[in-house]
């Protein structure tokens, strides 16, 4: 008999709306000075714009940081670098962009002599605006949670995944938290939070949790 849970599983959605801040580089050391008075919206925007953006498939430069470097400023070793950084070994914003301005600082510390761009090949530091909303759609069995799954937008994947990552500061997300919690599926939700969500594309991710449950029915 399949498991009811107590609180069902509500499926939000987001839209993120991105907002110019009048922060611009147009070199290395002016990049690392804007990432050092940028807040959470700021690096999150940056860090995270491009998986809906490339939901087919996996960008070369993850970040828009990496993607600079390499392509405007022709540092590809320092944007390889950057692109090696991990996010899902960070819990919250602060720790990443400390990490990228370790790396950053430590390279301009061995080169000061690196590349000053025209006006027109800036960077522009922007910051995400997200709106929150309810879809309407909730899950109180397995099978309920999975054919809404099949059908929700990557948008509304991207929210339970990605942003409850940093959400909720733990780096778990929202929905191997009910899964286990309200299901009492452990088993299931150890397998969805060991999904690493930066090495496939939004659609295989959604595609991967989808396979996980079909195989507890």
């Amino acid at each position: 008999m399949e498991t009811i849970a107590k609180y069902p599983f509500k499926f939000y959605t987001r839209l993120t709306l991105p907002q110019l801040t009048g922060i611009y580089a147009l070199n290395l050391k002016e990049l690392l000075d804007g990432i050092k008075k940028s807040d959470d919206s700021i690096i999150y925007y940056h860090t995270h714009h491009y998986l809906i953006q490339h939901h087919y498939v996996v960008p070369d430069a993850p970040n828009d940081f990496a993607h600079w470097i390499i392509h405007t400023l022709g540092e590809k070793l320092l944007g390889e670098e950057i692109s090696s950084i991990d996010m899902f070994n960070y819990n919250t914003m602060n720790d990443y962009k400390l990490e990228l301005i370790k790396k950053l600082t430590a390279f301009i510390s061995k080169d000061s002599k690196t590349r000053r761009v025209e006006m027109n090949e800036r960077f522009n530091f922007m910051k995400a605006v997200t709106f929150v909303m309810s879809t309407g759609k909730e899950a109180y069995t397995l099978r309920e949670f999975h054919d809404i799954l099949k059908n929700i937008t990557i948008f509304s994947v991207y929210y339970h995944f990605f942003e409850s990552h940093f959400r909720l500061g733990s780096g778990l997300d929202d929905f191997s938290i009910w899964i286990k919690d309200e299901l009492k599926l452990s088993d299931l939700a150890g397998k969805i939070q060991k999904l690493d969500p930066y090495s496939v594309t939004m659609d295989r991710l959604k595609e991967q949790i989808i396979n996980y449950t079909e195989k507890y029915f």
